[in-house]
């Protein structure tokens, strides 16, 4: 009886064929609209979501007029047009299968609104890095084509330069010794993560500059990649153009003449040229030797200042406006304040006035200016770039004490009574790591 009821049940279904057919088709024409309906809503999502993060980026990098153009050219909103329209005809199908149940299933093959959307440009990048003449008086520094945190430089060495008298040359002893210092080995962590720009001040006057570049970028080699040689644009103009040069050797107030004005100017345009392009910013000049180890010890002091005392707001290697090392994020705020005050004070000593002002300055409250136990640049230069210059007692040399150096304020020199550190300030109360 089992089976002649089974067979029963199945002659029923053979008649009824046709009537469960149709059920089935409708069925599937309802699931694979719901699905495609659903696949199209999230592709809206992720169109959406990835424009607002490329507009914020642009924003954030190149200015919001510059972020709508990049809107515009990307695509995106055709992109985001394709798809809506594609979600419009999915919606309008799964109406015709839900309410009247007879719509014909549609092939996948020729019907686009039920296939994903293929975005047909490709993800634009920002510019390459460029000064764009504002309407003010700034520069303002864009991030190299694809650069992320990740890809920033580790340690951006900024070298301005200017001839000297009789065309000495300071500048290839400089370049040499840091290159020995460089590794050659790709592999090697430091590889593509320190770059030296040298900034030319005097754009076709200065010999020395020009044969330098036309040496180094002839020589070539795995090193070549540290050095980049650039001429100053001149975005940055002498903000007191009128005021008269003062008496060198009688200028109790240290009121900077036009030469002077002009190096902060330069300095200033070296700044924000880095700014964007590493994670730190280390400041130099053209006529210092480059110390033994300079980059094995310059990311040590790093490293240990980042594990010791993380909010650090500068690190002293060198004397001068020279070996200072800052957070790449904090040089517009100096580079703002040497702006206001250009024609009042040269610009090493308007850097010692922004660390003494630091604690009443909201940014900067409470973060320490470091100070490494030994020199790491040694200056060769005694022919200055200015036509008087004082005499001036010894500097210290290579890996010399940082202690008693006599042209830094206090708070610039090693703290002498770190004896079991070689970072101040310190804990003098507990022994420091062996480092």
């Amino acid at each position: 009886s089992s089976t002649e009821s089974e067979m029963k049940s199945s002659r029923a279904g053979l008649r009824s064929g046709g009537s469960l057919d149709g059920k089935a088709k409708h069925s599937s024409s309802r699931d694979f609209a719901r699905f495609s309906y659903a696949a199209n809503v999230l592709l809206l999502v992720y169109l959406f979501v990835l424009n607002t993060r490329s507009v914020d980026r642009a924003e954030r990098l190149a200015g919001k007029t510059n972020a709508e153009s990049y809107l515009k050219f990307s695509g995106a909103v055709s992109d985001l047009a394709n798809s809506t329209a594609a979600l419009e005809n999915t919606i309008k199908v799964l109406h015709e299968v839900t309410n009247t149940g007879s719509a014909k299933p549609h092939k996948t093959s020729s019907n686009p609104a039920l296939l994903p959307v293929v975005v047909s440009h490709p993800l634009p990048v920002i510019p390459p890095l460029t000064w764009v003449q504002s309407t003010g008086s700034s520069p303002q520094p864009a991030s190299s084509p694809g650069t992320t945190s990740a890809e920033k430089l580790w340690m951006f060495l900024g070298i301005p330069t200017v001839p000297r008298r009789n065309n000495v040359d300071y500048l290839t002893t400089t370049l040499r010794t840091m290159l020995d210092q460089m590794p050659a080995d790709p592999s090697d962590p430091f590889s593509s993560k320190v770059k030296a720009v040298i900034m030319n001040n005097k754009p076709g006057a200065h010999q020395v500059y020009n044969s330098a570049r036309a040496m180094f970028e002839q020589i070539g080699g795995p090193k070549a990649r540290f050095l980049e040689f650039r001429d100053n644009p001149g975005l940055i103009p002498d903000p007191a153009p009128e005021l008269p040069d003062p008496d060198d050797l009688n200028n109790p107030t240290s009121r900077p003449g036009r030469e002077v004005r002009k190096q902060t100017c330069d300095l200033i345009a070296l700044m924000e040229l880095g700014a964007a392009q590493a994670e730190y910013y280390m400041f130099m000049e053209d006529d210092f030797r480059v110390c033994p180890h300079f980059l094995r010890a310059v990311h040590y002091v790093v490293e240990k200042s980042n594990l010791q005392t993380p909010d650090w707001l500068a690190i002293r290697v060198s004397y001068g406006m020279n070996g200072i090392i800052m957070k790449s994020k904090d040089l517009l705020l100096l580079s703002k304040y040497l702006r206001e005050h250009t024609a009042r004070l040269p610009p090493d000593l308007l850097w010692q006035e922004w660390m003494a002002k630091a604690h009443s300055i909201p940014e900067l409250r409470g973060r320490p200016l470091l100070v490494y136990k030994h020199n790491l640049l040694d200056h060769i230069g005694t022919i200055s770039s200015f036509a008087i210059r004082p005499n001036r007692p010894k500097w210290p040399g290579c890996y010399e004490s940082m202690a008693n150096v006599w042209s830094l304020t206090r708070m610039e020199q090693f703290d002498r009574n770190c004896v079991h550190d070689d970072i101040s300030p310190c804990n003098k109360k507990e022994l420091g790591p062996d480092w």
